[in-house]
């Protein structure tokens, strides 16, 4: 800033007028003129209250100056500041969850410009959350990084609630998918055999898996000639803890020589250059499948970053998701190898994930926990309970533990999770444990948890209550990433499993033995308290 060079200092009354002048100075409306030009200047400035003021968007009605007090003056500009950072966001319908409300792009571009209409062409265009591009560059990032507001593809999400004014009664279609007609000499047998049998009517039956086979092929033959590598399976359908009418997950493998592993300093997987070819990747992917009748029409390319490309298989309704990246996700070899351990983790996985859908708590849309973190907190709990179970059909006694540890016993808004090392932390723990180990030698299981922790402090010291009391589940493969981080229901999670736990320990306390045999009345369904309408629509069209 250039330094005002006066011949009478004494003319300056005060802080904020000196402020003020080298204000306009710095911003080219004045020159460096003697005090009395100056002063006289300022006077004029200051009777002008809408001028504006070259280089910023602010007015001068918008900087109010008390002569006589500079603290007044410096939260005028605060306020100032503020009020041009405000942005409104419609809430048409009122929800008690945490998600916010998609905003219409006409709604949008009519709160961005303020008494001007919108025509139909410019309302018709996808909305962008930055400014509008000023440099070829910025051009160049928004081409290749499209934001899209408004969706094509309905969310095509089940709905599992109970609804006695909507004709959606309570029900239970696992019963006498398994064992049908036989006795059971105690609840737990029964309950344990309705899991199993649950467990097999969500899976994916022979004839859904030959045609989820058969789409694979299919998109393997048409990106053959555009991608550099085989698109692969992921997420649940690779896994194998996927229902029915999941969605089909491919990853598309890009090879990135900078991030070899024999550089011992490698490059984020998230520079531009890369996102912008995985960008690009996806857009050809598009271009293919628009060609394609299966799909035409169908297709959403989303994100301006880590792109997503989905797309609506016709004749069976299934969503296919598209991603970049270097290769396999490393949960799916995790998962796979916790499920090779400890086999139960897959029928308690369908039981408890359907309690949660059911109240509308699973999934990041609302706000509440995702299938591979809800995987990882099973794997936690059975590892830190390791050779508690040791019956063969034990999956009843296995659920009611993880409905009461995880609903009542321990408060997950203050308590971490660890998988591996399996555990409980918090501050407390952590500062214990590095006191042994000493800072200087710390384990990098430690060295995550030391970090987790200071997010949840931090979060606590500027009063940010979601943000502080969410779920908190170290990641076995980065020790360093939270995957409870979408999950600010923490309560509500809780609660859920603790009235689950109630409902089922009252249907055993109260079980009795009948002469045509146990599964003639369901222990599960008073936990799940679910209806099946709208799976079995959906899963109709895949066998």
């Amino acid at each position: 800033m250039p330094r005002i060079l006066v011949s009478h200092p004494q003319c300056l009354d005060c802080l904020v007028i000196r402020a003020t002048m080298r204000f306009h100075v710095s911003a080219g409306l004045l020159p460096a003129a003697p005090s009395s030009a100056i002063r006289q200047h300022t006077l004029r400035s200051s009777q002008s209250r809408y001028q504006p003021v070259p280089g910023t968007r602010f007015y001068s009605k918008d900087m109010a100056i008390f002569k006589s007090s500079l603290p007044r003056t410096l939260e005028a500009h605060r306020s100032s500041n503020r009020t041009s950072l405000v942005r409104k966001v419609f809430d048409r319908k009122p929800s008690e969850d945490l998600t916010r409300q998609v905003i219409p792009a006409e709604e949008a571009l009519a709160c961005k410009l303020p008494g001007k209409s919108v025509p139909p062409e410019a309302a018709a265009q996808p909305a962008s959350s930055g400014p509008p591009p000023r440099t070829g560059r910025n051009a160049h990032s928004m081409k290749h990084h499209p934001i899209l507001t408004t969706q094509k593809i309905p969310c095509g999400r089940i709905r599992w609630n109970v609804n006695a004014e909507q004709g959606r009664w309570e029900q239970s279609p696992w019963m006498g998918h398994r064992n049908a007609g036989r006795e059971w000499p105690d609840g737990f047998l029964q309950l344990d055999a309705e899991i199993r049998a649950l467990e097999e009517y969500l899976l994916p039956t022979p004839p859904e898996q030959e045609r989820v086979n058969h789409i694979v092929s299919q998109i393997t033959n048409m990106l053959r000639d555009i991608t550099p590598h085989t698109p692969q399976v992921i997420g649940s359908r690779r896994t194998g803890f996927a229902m029915g009418h999941s969605d089909l997950d491919f990853i598309l493998p890009v090879s990135d020589p900078a991030r070899s592993i024999d550089r011992a300093r490698r490059p984020s997987p998230t520079r531009p250059q890369i996102l912008s070819l995985h960008s690009e990747l996806l857009s050809r992917v598009e271009n293919i499948l628009e060609h394609c009748s299966s799909f035409s029409g169908q297709i959403e390319l989303s994100g301006k970053w880590n792109s997503t490309l989905t797309a609506v298989h016709h004749e069976t309704g299934m969503r296919l998701q598209f991603y970049c990246g270097e290769g396999l996700p490393s949960s799916v070899e995790y998962i796979r190898d916790y499920h090779a351990e400890y086999p139960a983790i897959r029928p308690l996985y369908m039981v408890i994930r359907l309690i949660l859908e059911a109240q509308e708590l699973f999934g990041s849309h609302t706000s509440s926990i995702e299938p591979d973190t809800l995987v990882m907190l099973l794997v936690a709990f059975l590892k830190m309970n390791h050779g508690r179970f040791q019956k063969s059909r034990s999956l009843g006694e296995q659920l009611l533990a993880v409905l009461k540890g995880y609903g009542s016993e321990v408060d997950l808004r203050s308590t971490c999770v660890s998988v591996d090392p399996p555990s409980f932390f918090d501050a407390a723990t952590v500062k214990d444990a590095i006191q042994k180990h000493g800072a200087e030698d710390l384990p990098a299981h430690l060295r995550g948890q030391r970090a987790l922790v200071n997010r949840k402090k931090t979060a606590t010291i500027k009063h940010n209550i979601p943000a502080a009391s969410r779920l908190c589940l170290q990641d076995p493969a980065n020790y360093m990433n939270d995957l409870g981080r979408t999950c600010s229901r923490t309560s509500e999670l809780q609660g859920a499993f603790a009235r689950a736990y109630d409902g089922l320990s009252t249907c055993l306390g109260t079980w009795e033995r009948r002469k045509r045999g146990g599964l003639q009345s369901s222990l599960l369904a008073s936990a799940l308290q679910a209806n099946f309408d709208d799976f079995n629509k959906a899963r109709a069209p895949i066998a």
